[in-house]
């Protein structure tokens, strides 16, 4: 994105999130009237007032010194994080997407109450960490169930995932330890393929992720290297991009990335949205120009 941006001659900037507060800075001066500041990403300070469009990805963690004590990290962390997210709320700018609608948005349990008031289809569902609710649910779809966690599923600092994952027997011997933390059960879902559709503004990009031809990416094709996986373009229904937009709109994101299941009989069941879902490897695989269309949202200050 960087080097498409100035490759037009638009100036931006990339803040890497872990280089705050120890190696970029901020600043913010209110008096009287008037309300100026700056960032500084280790060149030349950047005028708040120049911002004109933010694209908000994944933030890494932010980076503390090594010899604060435990006391002092608790509270450093506590209030780097108000500066920084303090700073941006100040900002009168064009957002993809605002931290704070991605905050909501992120909401899965909120995702699919949405998803089924709009008309989509969606799995039958359970949230809970009683394990005798996980127990009759297990009966209730003819004991094929999936679990899912609530957020990414990756452990930090670590090559570790809780993918989506069928219900067994022998787990539900040990389904006592959901106590622990509650989680997501939905009954299984035969698919002919997983569908990624990343939405940009008004622009609707589809594409189908044939994940059934290898079995350790048949529950969660997130578990294997895509590259192993055929992608192809999909035209979705007009019915269905509607409901996609509806989404969006509703939790206030210009900005997408939607898993659905493509049926064998060719129904559309939403899984849910990622609203700083990553684009790059869809890009790569299909040629789909989802960058050029997110940059021209930037350029452009507003939805296109």
């Amino acid at each position: 994105m960087v080097t498409l941006l100035r490759h037009h001659g638009i100036g931006c900037l990339r803040w890497a999130t872990n280089h705050f507060p120890l190696r970029s800075s901020l600043c913010l001066e209110s008096h009287g009237a008037e309300r100026h500041g700056w960032v500084n990403l280790g060149e030349a300070p950047t005028d708040l007032n120049e911002i004109r469009s933010v694209w908000y990805r994944h933030p890494a963690p932010f980076a503390l010194a090594p010899n604060l004590t435990a006391d002092e990290k608790r509270f450093a962390s506590g209030e780097v994080r108000a500066a920084f997210y303090g700073l941006l709320r100040t900002l009168d700018c064009f957002w993809i997407n605002h931290p704070d609608r991605v905050q909501i948005a992120e909401s899965k349990m909120l995702q699919l109450k949405v998803a089924q008031m709009i008309g989509f289809e969606i799995p039958r569902s359970l949230v809970t960490n009683d394990p005798a609710a996980v127990r009759a649910f297990f009966d209730a779809c003819d004991r094929r169930i999936v679990y899912k966690a609530f957020r990414s599923g990756f452990f930090a600092e670590t090559d570790r995932a809780v993918y989506t994952t069928p219900l067994t027997e022998e787990h539900l011997e040990r389904i006592q330890q959901i106590r622990n933390t509650p989680g997501i059960f939905q009954a299984h879902v035969e698919k002919r393929a997983d569908l990624r559709v990343t939405v940009i503004g008004r622009k609707v990009f589809a594409v189908e992720i044939h994940s059934q031809g290898l079995a350790q990416a048949r529950d969660d094709w997130r578990s294997v290297d895509v590259e192993q996986l055929p992608h192809h373009p999909h035209q979705l229904p007009e019915r269905v991009e509607q409901q996609c937009h509806r989404l969006l709109q509703y939790f206030g994101l210009v900005y997408g990335a939607i898993d659905l299941i493509l049926t064998p009989d060719g129904r559309y069941v939403f899984l849910e949205n990622n609203p700083s879902g990553q684009f790059g490897w869809v890009e790569g695989r299909t040629g789909l120009q989802l960058t050029e269309s997110l940059a021209e949202l930037l350029v452009a200050g507003r939805v296109l």
